[in-house]
């Protein structure tokens, strides 16, 4: 009993010390965001602008934010409905405290070989899945986020006119 006392009065201020720690500064992100772009009238993904592929959400420990497709390629993948896509994505802190810049390489698909279907042009909302893995560039970051290092996973769904977008990975500096 004295020995489990003693190990627990020591353990005691450091774990008080990382319990003190905000989230923002253990190691992670986490971030799920949504993306509407209904067909024929225009859709609110307030705060971002009309004009921008942009999600509003969250990033886990560091509150609400937005995440937008800054530069984006697509490139055919031989014999596959499949695209391969680079792409710059801004996630930024809606309190102003800074910006995280991801450079995204990965995979645009259509489920089911759907991509090469002769849908007609009234068809709307083809469900997509992107994958990508991403790289932290602190360089470009700003603010909280300034010269921070890291990378990890990236998915998106798509059908209809919404999409759910998910970050998972490291953050540091």
């Amino acid at each position: 009993m004295r020995k489990s006392m003693l190990a627990a009065s020591a353990a005691a201020p450091v774990l008080a010390l990382a319990m003190a720690l905000p989230v923002s500064a253990q190691a992670g992100i986490q971030g799920t965001f949504t993306i509407l772009f209904p067909q024929g009238h225009p859709a609110s993904n307030a705060p971002c602008p009309n004009d921008a592929f942009c999600g509003v959400g969250s990033l886990a420990g560091w509150g609400a934010a937005t995440i937008t497709i800054e530069d984006e390629t697509f490139d055919e993948i031989p014999d596959s409905d499949c695209l391969a896509v680079t792409r710059v994505e801004d996630v930024e802190l809606l309190s102003g405290a800074g910006v995280l810049e991801l450079d995204s390489v990965g995979t645009f698909c259509r489920p089911g070989g759907s991509g090469g279907s002769h849908a007609s042009d009234r068809s709307y909302g083809f469900a997509g899945v992107w994958t990508f893995t991403f790289v932290v560039d602190g360089q470009h970051s700003s603010g909280v986020f300034a010269g921070m290092t890291g990378g990890g996973e990236e998915s998106m769904v798509t059908a209809g006119g919404v999409g759910s977008w998910h970050l998972a990975g490291s953050l540091s500096g």
